[in-house]
């Protein structure tokens, strides 16, 4: 019973906002253009603003350090076998296999699971949610979307780099949060309240973009496709799980590590793939199964 409780309410309509994209796609009410164009605003002004809020009152000097490096252990090795095997199993271009690898260890924390944490413990006790969303928005997101511009620009250079900070709001966003936080400064309240309205809208902006993104995509599933589907369902929880096992205490805390690695994969690395004329049709389709799927799974650890 409490299972479907927490699959009703927040799961399902944390969803639904990304399921009525879907629909209103499929009928021509908005368009893939349309889409487009929210999920390029969405990653330029309203992410940037949400994840600057969630990284500035974030208590990165209380973060569990073992947990977290346990956690980017996980996801370095299984990025590189995705990565491996997209290219070289799968023969997908290098852009597309990063970012697909990409999607199999970067869980959409930030627009869903952080959401349905603070609905189900409370802003309070999300602290392994809310550093592994820090760590994968300062870290993880930064490094793929340097390594996407670097890869544009067919070279690594100091300027280049710098190039590619200065030109990506995101990356901005999350220097700022991070000084913010570790210097321990207090938001004024006009800045508070201007992160606060607008970084809410971030997260069903961009669900309900992908949604429609989502509609016009052709369901083939391939041997690609059902791989890294896989990879992030099981895979990946897997290996967060068995590192937590063996190397910390049985710490209640990490059920939240946990339930933060076997969430679906990002809508951040289709956002990305949108961003950089990527081709999206394996990305999408994996971000959807994986999104159906751990419905269950989603309620069963919640």
């Amino acid at each position: 019973m409490e299972t479907l409780t927490v699959l009703q309410d927040p799961i399902l309509p944390v969803f639904a906002i990304m399921a009525l994209g879907f629909v209103m796609g499929r009928a021509g009410f908005v368009s893939d253009t349309d889409a487009r164009m929210i999920n390029r605003v969405v990653m330029t002004i309203f992410l940037p603003l949400m994840v600057f809020g969630v990284i500035a009152h974030a208590p990165i000097r209380d973060f569990a350090l073992v947990p977290v490096l346990i956690y980017a252990g996980a996801q370095a090795a299984i990025f590189s076998l995705g990565f491996l095997l997209a290219r070289k199993l799968f023969g997908i271009g290098p852009r597309e296999s990063v970012l697909i690898a990409f999607g199999a260890v970067f869980a959409n924390n930030a627009l869903y699971i952080l959401p349905l944490s603070v609905l189900l413990y409370g802003t309070e006790n999300v602290l392994p949610v809310t550093t592994i969303v820090t760590w994968d928005a300062t870290v993880t997101f930064g490094a793929a979307m340097i390594a996407m511009q670097l890869m544009e620009a067919g070279r690594v250079s100091p300027g280049a780099i710098l190039r590619s900070f200065a030109r990506t709001p995101m990356l901005i966003a999350i220097v700022i949060g991070v000084i913010v936080s570790l210097a321990g400064f207090t938001l004024p309240g006009p800045v508070e309240t201007f992160t606060q309205f607008n970084g809410a809208a971030a997260a069903p902006m961009a669900l309900f973009a992908l949604g429609v993104i989502l509609s016009a995509t052709s369901f083939r599933p391939d041997g690609a496709v059902v791989s890294f589907t896989l990879i992030k369902l099981f895979l990946f929880p897997a290996a967060v799980a068995l590192g937590l096992y063996v190397l910390t205490d049985n710490d209640p805390a990490h059920d939240l590590f946990l339930l933060a690695a076997a969430g679906p994969a990002g809508a951040m690395s289709l956002s990305l793939a949108l961003l950089h004329g990527v081709q999206t049709d394996k990305i999408a389709q994996v971000m959807v199964y994986t999104n159906v799927l751990t419905l269950g799974t989603l309620a069963l650890l919640a």
